[in-house]
C-alpha cells in the first residue's frame, strides 16, 4: 500500500501522447474521488489473496502514467492493491485491421490469445462477437457499470445489449488545424483538400475515418454508404495534386500537428484537448459542418483460455468514479462514466483552494478547468457525429481496395 500511496501522490498530469513539462513538482491528488481510500474500495474484495496475473492488451499511451516512474500506472496499482491481483498491461494493439489479422488464427481455433481483457474498436467486437470470439460478459460481476454507465456509452450499434463489451474511452473524428498556419478558421471537409494548403496537411491511416469523413461532405452517412458511394469518396480523395497530403498518419499525426508540420490534419478529439493543454495551445479542434465520426474502444474478454473472473474485476473497476476521474485527467478522452466531468471541475476547486493540507495550485486547477468540459460529449457533438458502417467481409475487401489507391498503398 505504500508504494502505491507514494505513486498517487508523486503523479504529475500527463497528456496521452507526452509528458508536461513541469519537472519537479509532485502532484496531490486532490478531492474526494482521487484518495487512495476511494480508490481501494471501489470495488474491494475483502480478504482476496494474491491472485493468478491478468494480462490487458491496450493502445499506447491510453491510461495514467507515474510522472517518476512511466512503467507504472496509478490505477492499475490501486486496483491491483484492492484485489491482489497483478496486471501486465501491454500496448501493443497499433491498428485494428492489424490486431484483427493477427489474433483471429488462434480465435478461430479457440487457442488462448495470451490475453486476458483486450481493448478494441467498436468494428472489431461487432466481427469478433459475430465470429462468436468473444465471452459474454456477466453483468451481475458488473454492479459500478449498471450504476455508473452514461447514457450515451451504452447500447451502441456493434454491441446493442452490452453482451460482449464495456466503453473504455471515445471520442470524435475531425480536424485539427493551427489558425496561424491556415490563415482563417476551418469549417468545411473541402478545406481540408485546399490546394493552399498542399504539402502540410494529414490524413489518416484508417479506413474508416477517412473514408468516414468524406462520404459525410457527399451529404452521405456512413452507416448507409454503399460501394458506388464509396468510389465516390475515393474520387474525390484522389482528386487532389500529388503531394497534397504530407501523410496518412496513425497516432504519429499528433507530433507532427503539435510541431506545427502540419497546419490541417484529420484528429482526434481527445488528443487536441491534449495537445492544446500541453503541447500547443494554438491548435484548434473542429467537427466539419458535414460531420465527423463518433468512435469507442472497449473492454472484452476473448474466447479461448482468458480468466474470466479476475477480467470481470478489471472491468467493474474502471467504472467506479474513482478510478475513471483519475483515468480521465490524464487521457482526456470521453468517459463512459457519469459524474467524472463534475468531479474534475470539483477537484479543480480543491486545487486553487488548496485543500487537504497542499498549498493552492492555480495551475492544476486551470488545466482540470479546461479539461473537465472535454471528457463528455455534447449534445451537439452527438447530433453532428456518425458511426461506422457494419460491414461484411466482402465490403471490408472492396472498401479497403479502394482506400490502398488512395494511400499509394
Amino acid at each position: 500500500i505504500e508504494l502505491t500511496i507514494d505513486n498517487l501522490m508523486r503523479r504529475d498530469l500527463i497528456s496521452r501522447r507526452t509528458f508536461m513539462r513541469r519537472a519537479g513538482r509532485g502532484g496531490l491528488a486532490f478531492g474526494a474521488a482521487l484518495t487512495l481510500p476511494s480508490l481501494l474500495a471501489a470495488c474491494a474484495t475483502p480478504g482476496s489473496s494474491q491472485s493468478a496475473t491478468l494480462k490487458w492488451l491496450n493502445w499506447p499511451a491510453y491510461i495514467d502514467i507515474d510522472s517518476v516512474d512511466e512503467s507504472k500506472y496509478p490505477t492499475i496499482l490501486a486496483f491491483t492493491e484492492q484485489t491482489g491481483i497483478p496486471v501486465e498491461y501491454n500496448e501493443g494493439l497499433l491498428d485494428n485491421a492489424d490486431f484483427l489479422a493477427q489474433y483471429a488464427p488462434d480465435l478461430q481455433a479457440d487457442n488462448n490469445t495470451g490475453w486476458d481483457v483486450m481493448s478494441p474498436g467498436g468494428w472489431v467486437v461487432e466481427r469478433m462477437a459475430r465470429n462468436g470470439w468473444l465471452e459474454e460478459l456477466d453483468h451481475s460481476k458488473l454492479p459500478n457499470w449498471d450504476a455508473n454507465t452514461a447514457d450515451y456509452a451504452k447500447g451502441l450499434w456493434f454491441d446493442p445489449d452490452n453482451k460482449y463489451s464495456v466503453w473504455w474511452q471515445g471520442g470524435i473524428t475531425g480536424f485539427g488545424y493551427d489558425p496561424n498556419l491556415t490563415g482563417r478558421e476551418i469549417t468545411t471537409f473541402d478545406d481540408l483538400l485546399d490546394p493552399e494548403f498542399s504539402g502540410r496537411v494529414g490524413g489518416f491511416s484508417d479506413m474508416r475515418d477517412m473514408f468516414g469523413l468524406t462520404l459525410l461532405s457527399l451529404g452521405v452517412h456512413p452507416e448507409d454508404a454503399t460501394v458506388d458511394d464509396v468510389k465516390q469518396a475515393q474520387e474525390k480523395l484522389l482528386s487532389v495534386p500529388a503531394g497534397h497530403f504530407r501523410g496518412f498518419y496513425d497516432n504519429s499525426y499528433y507530433d507532427a500537428l503539435a510541431a506545427g508540420d502540419l497546419a490541417i490534419s484529420v484528429a482526434w478529439s481527445g488528443d487536441v484537448s491534449q495537445m492544446v493543454l500541453n503541447d500547443n495551445d494554438q491548435v484548434k479542434f473542429v467537427i466539419p459542418d458535414s460531420g465527423g465520426m463518433r468512435w469507442n474502444d472497449n473492454l472484452v474478454i476473448p474466447k479461448g483460455g482468458a480468466n474470466i473472473e479476475n477480467a470481470h474485476k478489471l472491468l467493474n473497476y474502471y467504472y467506479d468514479k474513482a478510478a475513471a476521474t483519475m483515468l480521465s485527467e490524464y487521457v482526456g478522452y470521453f468517459t463512459p462514466v457519469k459524474g467524472v466531468s463534475e468531479q474534475i471541475a470539483a477537484d479543480a476547486e480543491a486545487a486553487r483552494a488548496g485543500d487537504a493540507g497542499a498549498s493552492p495550485d492555480p495551475e492544476t486547477a486551470d488545466y482540470y478547468d479546461a479539461l473537465a468540459p472535454t471528457v463528455v460529449p455534447s449534445p451537439e457533438e452527438i447530433a453532428n457525429t456518425f458511426p461506422d458502417k457494419q460491414l461484411t467481409e466482402e465490403e471490408e475487401t472492396q472498401w479497403n481496395d479502394l482506400f490502398e489507391k488512395v494511400i499509394g498503398a
